[in-house]
């Protein structure tokens, strides 16, 4: 069984790849509100969308930061959506 905040971490780097800004945000305000522990990774996703909306993509730059600030076990989800 997958683990349910993970989940939401996944689909905030889903969402972000399909550059849907809100979706990203969303998922993971409700990731980081329950375990604290991936503040990191929601600093990433906001500087990533914000990136986003300013300029209509995300650079590479702001990838490899959230690859970074991910967990082990989501690395290949940010890179397949990179």
């Amino acid at each position: 069984m997958k683990d349910p905040i993970l989940s939401l971490v996944e689909e905030a780097i889903m969402a972000l790849g399909r550059g849907d800004v809100g979706g990203a945000r969303s998922a993971m305000a409700v990731a980081v509100a329950q375990d604290r522990s991936l503040e990191a990774v929601a600093d990433a996703i906001a500087f990533a969308t914000a990136e986003f909306e300013t300029d209509g993509q995300v650079s590479p730059s702001a990838w490899n930061a959230l690859t970074d600030a991910c967990p082990a076990e989501l690395r290949g989800v940010v890179e397949a959506w990179r």
